[in-house]
């Protein structure tokens, strides 16, 4: 048989393991008794960071992007679209009032998240 001559001279292989990620599995795992969304609850706790201010459009650029004018500061930023906003085909005019989500690292760039009538 050609496999027995080919083992012959070979030392038997020891049987090797998978690698096993440990925090994978937990991080996908939810609990007996816990719901989806307690789950989904500990990924947005990251998201607190964020700066919520309300402004003005006042130009809509290219790729989805506008300039904002912002209410209390009167600081004008640049700021896309959330993807919620995307997905549900909310048009965003010039002149709307929005609500935008602002990065305290970078405080001329931000994101719209809603937008009031």
């Amino acid at each position: 048989h050609p496999a027995s001559r080919l083992a012959v001279g070979r030392q038997p292989s020891s049987p090797v393991a998978a690698p096993v990620v440990a925090g994978a599995a937990v991080l996908h795992a939810v609990p007996p008794g816990h719901s989806r969304s307690a789950a989904a609850a500990v990924q947005m706790k990251a998201n607190k960071d964020m700066l919520e201010l309300e402004g003005v459009v006042l130009e809509a650029l290219p790729n989805a992007n506008f300039r904002v004018q912002l209410d209390d500061t009167e600081q004008v930023i640049l700021a896309h679209v959330s993807g919620k906003i995307r997905k549900n085909y909310i048009k965003i005019l010039v002149g709307d009032h929005v609500t935008c989500e602002i990065s305290p690292y970078d405080l001329t760039k931000g994101r719209i998240t809603f937008r009031r009538r």
